[in-house]
């Protein structure tokens, strides 16, 4: 305890904050390299983080965890935000794309699966777990840290089938919510066209999900995936 409050004596500012530009009040002491992946207790390995930010820190280090599809810890964006919400093949990716200018930040997961493996292509089989994970992971530090942003607006694609869950994210996030859904026709006519016909099941298992009861869950211990496309069921 007392090494605790000497550390946070040395150190009373959220260093990540800091590194943004904001001033917030640490309370927690992080091991920057976490003790159980080798890390020691040294003071050089420690820094004091206010607790939203070790929150995001902790969701990228905990490995043996299925990433969490909504995570509780997320605060208000302090950019213009706007949630875009859809089927598969709804036109969101457009939308954003028509709108989105110099400075702004998008939020995609399929573009963050394509950053972390170039060969990754949406509906066009089997998605490696490990993967997602990892994206869910990024994208969640991104959404994260729109707490932190000083500069332009913030666009966030997520599929988001029920009234309950596209409230659930602006509750979390704020901003504006809209919605895409030109209708399972029109977006399975798409989904061919695109050449990405297991997007079509996509159109019919978000359309089940727009109609079913929704509540956000904890993540789960990793294990194989159990939905059709691979995407995680937490």
């Amino acid at each position: 305890m007392a090494q605790r409050e000497r550390r946070l004596r040395d150190e009373p500012l959220c260093r990540h904050c800091k590194s943004a530009g904001l001033v917030r009040i640490a309370t927690i002491v992080d091991h920057i390299r976490p003790l159980d992946q080798g890390g020691t207790d040294d003071d050089d390995n420690v820094q004091s983080l206010c607790e939203p930010c070790h929150k995001v820190k902790t969701a990228m280090e905990d490995h043996n965890l299925g990433a969490a599809n909504h995570p509780a810890w997320l605060e208000p964006s302090a950019v213009p935000l706007t949630i875009v919400c859809g089927p598969p093949c709804a036109g969101k990716s457009t939308y954003v794309q028509g709108r989105v200018r110099t400075g702004d930040i998008v939020i995609d997961l399929d573009a963050i699966m394509t950053e972390l493996e170039p060969s990754y292509r949406h509906w066009s089989g089997y998605l490696d777990r490990v993967l997602l994970n990892r994206a869910i992971r990024q994208r969640n530090a991104l959404l994260g840290d729109l707490k932190r942003r000083t500069m332009g607006r913030a666009w966030f694609i997520v599929s988001a089938p029920t009234l309950t869950e596209r409230s659930w994210w602006q509750g979390k996030l704020g901003g504006t919510v809209v919605l895409f859904n030109p209708g399972p026709t029109v977006c399975k006519r798409r989904a061919l066209a695109r050449g990405t016909p297991l997007a079509v099941q996509g159109v019919d298992q978000w359309e089940r999900a727009s109609r079913e009861h929704w509540e956000p869950r904890q993540p789960k211990r990793a294990k194989a995936p159990t939905a059709f496309d691979g995407w995680p069921e937490d």
